[in-house]
């Protein structure tokens, strides 16, 4: 596929068919609803189960217990009945958007990817691709392209120094108002960049906004397929819980959007290091920071209101930028601080995922890892936010290490030790009938779907197989990785 017309062809025959309403909701009807309701009571029996019978047999780990269906019934409960897509009824404002690419080995999809770009419904754009060193033929692609649409395409070349320095590269020579981030694997809808300038010329405090991410290569076998499910889950119930309070986590990679105010602190850093695009030395941010410049931004940055942030802060602050495998998530906890952050259902990316356990186990490790840098950086300042949204994020970052503890206390303790065969035989039914649930709901926002039926299973796997990661993730903590494959 190497012209527009195959790709708008290829992208209406994938597109799903889930819409938004006037008001900005999630069309999901009247028994996806009904649904929702029976699921969310379904938790919350399971929940009150396991605090009650810890409370009987004087288990304080039973009761503790409840914290994975507490986390999933608060997660639901917002994102199912609260989220509005904050592009609705916005317009789109004549602003230039910068669109960054880093490239690394990506000759099998780079013309794709670009040329969904240059195909884009907004016209008013920029798009910067920085090659890091690639050694596979990206390089030969690149400069065709940039010949064949010569100012609408700016190409430049590095040594590879990895994706912290490709992005600020990119960032350095951008002039757009907006900053659109997109991968090398992933392609964007036509409407995307649109819906991206309607929802920040509608709310001017968003500072970060993240898309709709659908797995372009869904249909290739069993685990793309779990995927595909998996990435609807965390987009469309998750990312929509977070973007009700104003404060999505991460802004994921493969398509994500900044206000430049929201990072314009450290672009002077950027414009005054002697950088060009061969160059190794390392750039000042707060997300994208070298060591000998993290002592020197850590005391400049303020909030926007002028209060400085707390030594925890900074301290955590430094220890999360130095890495490269969740600049998705420094990036986003930059703009996070002082502004709202928000997710996007109406603008969408199909994005590649890895078609090997062996590379999908990888990738769960290294994001494993780069959720804990950030996540303790985060963790310093959120309970500031909304008290239910706090809720829900300590929650989920206290399960993160605490899920193998009470998968051993439900399926072995309790039954070994205790000789009680319920909560066991609950605790998989509340794993697998909410995972069946998920994926209905899955079904009923988009009838085009065929993976649904694979979200018990993919619950499954990540309870009893990608949880346990944590560990290595604790153990490599200090090494820095940003390729999968």
């Amino acid at each position: 596929m190497s012209n527009l017309v195959e790709l708008k062809n290829k992208l209406d025959e994938i597109k799903p068919e889930q819409q938004i309403s006037d008001s900005g909701k999630i069309k999901i009807g009247k028994k996806g609803i009904a649904l929702r309701i029976l699921t969310l009571g379904g938790i919350g029996i399971a929940m009150s189960y396991s605090i009650l019978l810890g409370i009987e047999l004087n288990q304080p780990l039973v009761v503790f217990s409840a914290i994975l269906p507490m986390h999933s019934f608060l997660v639901l409960f917002v994102g199912w009945f609260f989220y509005k897509n904050p592009a609705t009824n916005g317009k789109a404002k004549n602003a230039l958007v910068s669109v960054i690419v880093p490239v690394y080995n990506q000759k099998e999809m780079i013309r794709n990817v670009l040329e969904a770009i240059l195909n884009s419904s907004y016209k008013k754009i920029e798009i910067i691709a920085v090659n890091d060193g690639s050694d596979d033929g990206s390089e030969k692609i690149l400069d065709e392209m940039a010949k064949q649409y010569g100012t609408r395409l700016k190409v430049f070349h590095k040594k590879n120094s990895g994706k912290r320095r490709a992005l600020a590269n990119g960032f350095k020579i951008a002039k757009g108002d907006y900053f659109v981030l997109i991968d090398s694997d992933s392609i964007i809808d036509q409407n995307a960049i649109e819906e991206f300038v309607k929802a920040f010329s509608k709310d001017v405090k968003l500072g970060a906004l993240v898309g709709h991410a659908k797995v372009w290569n869904s249909k290739k076998n069993i685990l793309t397929k779990f995927q595909d499910v998996w990435y609807d889950y965390f987009f469309n119930i998750r990312k929509t819980t977070e973007s009700t309070f104003g404060s999505v986590l991460c802004c994921s990679g493969c398509l994500a959007a900044y206000r430049r105010e929201s990072l314009e602190q450290f672009i002077p850093y950027w414009a005054e290091s002697p950088i060009h695009y061969g160059d190794d030395r390392e750039l000042t941010s707060y997300a994208l920071a070298p060591k000998w410049a993290k002592d020197q931004i850590a005391s400049l940055y303020v909030h926007k209101n002028g209060k400085e942030i707390s030594p925890l802060t900074k301290k955590t602050m430094k220890a999360m930028s130095e890495y490269d495998d969740a600049e998705d998530r420094a990036l986003t906890a930059q703009a996070f601080i002082a502004w709202k952050t928000g997710y996007v259902a109406s603008a969408i990316v199909y994005t590649d995922v890895p078609e090997s356990w062996k590379i999908f186990i990888k990738q769960q490790k290294r994001w494993k890892k780069g959720t804990l840098r950030v996540n303790f950086f985060v963790s310093t300042f959120f309970w500031k936010k909304h008290p239910l949204m706090a809720s829900i994020f300590y929650l989920d970052f206290m399960s993160m290490f605490s899920m193998p503890m009470i998968i051993l206390t439900v399926f072995l303790y309790v039954p070994i030790v205790l000789h009680n065969f319920s909560l066991p035989l609950l605790y998989f039914a509340g794993m697998v009938l909410p995972g069946i649930a998920h994926g209905s709901d899955y079904k009923f926002r988009d009838c085009k779907s065929k993976t649904w039926m694979f979200k018990p299973l993919m619950d499954l796997l990540t309870t009893f197989v990608t949880s346990w990661l944590i560990f290595p993730a604790i153990w490599g903590f200090r090494k820095n990785e940003w390729l999968t494959r």
